[in-house]
């Protein structure tokens, strides 16, 4: 394909690169995927608003510089990428870091400012930083930025697990296509590739625990709060992400639309609900599962607390039933730390037992509200980490150890509660007529004893008798 007129310089991406630094590597290889595999571009791309369909063409020059820029080798990004379907164009510089590298706030902004003068539509940075969704930035971005351009970030584990689950479902159509998705997995699973999931947490995390542990908390402006959010948010990607190449399947924290449209806004809510609370809370989204995985770290106990939430079945009319509903659907649980909680109306104080104890006796459940009927049932584990809460790298693993045990031993078996369908009513049985009758004659029946719909289908016989009689003749 020949270079666009407005670029001074710029490589189209290899399939098998020839740069020395990884993240100029992993770039390249990157590339080619975009513009090889069609289905893999379509689910990365088009999530960013670029155009899809089988025109859409995508297209990646390598270090990209515009004639009209004034930008030196320093300014220039990675990447743009160009996808064209015909009707519509849309473009996008990339910026890719690897290893430990950041992304920088103020070269971002600088691309984003080249961005705006060339009319380019996104950029899009790689790193192996985690966010909640690709809408939101690891860095602090001046929102005036954002005006006319949009920011997009993935990490290097969200490429891979996107490969992963097309490769898994089989939605790469062409042989040749998967097998290259295959070879970027393989080659991204590599170490010289660079890529890492999230390790550790900041250095600001022992110094936090030891204060709520002591009873103590942060001020609400403290840069150390707003760290440990930070930190959490990326840990809770990184879970979701393991979680996805073990389901095949994506999962995804759960945000609301107002989270979605104001990231910032909503690490500053979560920054203040943990210095008041020192709890770090986050639900993560699995398709066709019961819920979403509530997911709790409290400082002060030094505990990770994971759980579920479903409505109790409406149609039972007592409530050990409705006990022994959810029982029947956690029979190949045998995780001990299982814990039931029935949350009942109005303001009947929540019941909670262990599961080994409910199985016993629904009672340990229901106790003496047997004539109420509880809305909800949470079913909880809770892990005490002890020592391990608060070291750096152990408690990463220990997190996510927690969260995938809980949905091997409870998710994966719990369904939630339908209504049966709608049953019919008996039909009305007419009795006959007795000869004492001063009714109609015998043989005769009345308008009333006739079932609705009997005079149509008369009626249509009749017609059907005359025209079989006007056929023979």
């Amino acid at each position: 394909m020949k270079r666009p007129d407005y670029l001074s310089s710029g490589e189209l991406g290899r399939l098998i690169p020839v740069a020395t630094k990884p993240e100029l590597r992993n770039t390249c290889v990157t590339s080619a995927m975009l513009m090889a595999v069609e289905e893999f571009a379509e689910a990365l791309l088009g999530a960013l608003g670029a155009p899809t369909g089988k025109r859409a063409k995508t297209h990646v020059w390598l270090e990209p510089v515009f004639k009209s820029s004034k930008n030196d080798n320093k300014d220039r990004p990675d990447a743009l990428i160009i996808v064209n379907n015909g009707r519509r164009e849309w473009r996008a510089l990339m910026e890719a870091k690897a290893k430990g590298a950041d992304l920088d706030a103020d070269q971002i902004e600088c691309y984003l400012d080249i961005a705006k003068v060339q009319g380019v539509d996104a950029v899009v940075t790689i790193s192996n930083q985690f966010v909640a969704t690709p809408t939101q930035s690891p860095c602090d971005i001046n929102r005036q930025k954002l005006k006319k351009v949009a920011l997009f970030h993935w990490s290097w584990s969200f490429l891979q697990t996107e490969a992963k689950i097309q490769l898994s479902k089989s939605a790469v159509s062409d042989p040749d296509q998967a097998y290259m998705l295959e070879e970027y997995v393989r080659y991204l699973e590599h170490d010289s590739s660079g890529v890492s999931e999230f390790e550790q947490m900041g250095k600001e995390w022992v110094e936090a625990c030891k204060l709520y542990f002591a009873k103590s908390k942060l001020d609400k402006k403290s840069p150390m709060g707003a760290a440990v959010v930070s930190d959490w948010d990326e840990l809770m990607r990184c879970t979701a992400l393991l979680m996805s190449r073990n389901l095949e399947t994506n999962v995804t924290t759960v945000l609301s639309a107002k989270e979605r449209k104001d990231p910032n806004g909503r690490s500053e809510s979560m920054q203040s609900s943990f210095v008041s609370s020192g709890e770090l809370k986050s639900r993560l989204e699995i398709p066709d599962a019961a819920s979403p995985i509530s997911v709790e770290a409290d400082l002060t106990r030094r505990s990770v607390t994971v759980s579920m939430t479903v409505d109790a079945p409406r149609d039972k009319k007592r409530a050990p039933a409705t006990v022994t509903w959810l029982l029947r659907q956690l029979v190949k649980t045998e995780d001990g730390s299982i814990m039931l909680v029935a949350k009942w109306p109005g303001r009947t104080q929540d019941t909670c037992a262990e599961l080994v104890k409910v199985r016993e006796d629904v009672d340990a459940l229901v106790g003496d509200r047997k004539g109420q009927l509880p809305r909800t049932f949470e079913i909880r584990a809770v892990s005490d980490l002890g020592g391990k809460f608060t070291q750096r790298r152990n408690f990463v693993p220990e997190l996510v150890s927690c969260v995938t045990r809980f949905y091997e031993a409870v998710g994966q078996y719990v369904v939630p509660w339908q209504a049966p369908p709608p049953k019919p009513k008996k039909p009305v049985q007419v009795e006959e007529s007795s000869e004492e009758s001063t009714g109609p004659e015998a043989g005769e029946i009345s308008a009333q004893q006739i079932a609705p719909g009997a005079f149509e289908a008369s009626a249509i016989f009749a017609c059907a008798k005359i025209a079989d009689a006007s056929n023979v003749t």
